[in-house]
């Protein structure tokens, strides 16, 4: 412990390049708990118990492919005739999701500034839904 000081020092750069990433670990980590999100698991349970509405954000492709289970596809760059889609759902929880868990965000931002009031976020997105082996319906 006495050499800290001289560390300190010696290695200006090192010192400051390890309290830069010290600082953005701790951002990153209070942004993500700051949001609304779910894991797989409480998503599921949100769907069962409550009747949450999945909104899948991703292409229309991608879509097709495979989604959580009558999923309503959402087009975020067409938001404003999108959002009619939610309309008949506005009083259930939606939950939001692509297909990392990155671009969800603002998408949700959108729908609460939008007026939906229980809009939640899937942790991981569908990565994280396939991780747990949860079902998938497809449209070909």
């Amino acid at each position: 412990m006495d050499r800290v000081p001289e560390f300190i020092t010696n290695h200006p750069l090192l010192v400051g390049a390890f309290f830069g990433l010290l600082s953005l670990l701790l951002w990153t980590s209070l942004r993500t708990l700051s949001r609304k999100g779910l894991t797989a698991v409480q998503s599921v349970q949100l769907l069962n118990r409550e009747e949450g509405v999945p909104v899948d954000i991703r292409a229309e492709a991608n879509y097709r492919a495979g989604h959580i289970i009558n999923a309503v596809r959402f087009d975020p760059a067409q938001f404003e005739t999108e959002v009619r889609k939610l309309e008949k759902h506005r009083d259930k929880p939606l939950l939001v999701y692509c297909e990392s868990g990155i671009r969800s965000a603002k998408a949700a931002a959108q729908l609460r500034a939008a007026g939906f009031p229980r809009v939640l976020e899937l942790q991981g997105g569908l990565t994280a839904w396939r991780a747990e082996n949860f079902p998938l319906e497809t449209h070909r």
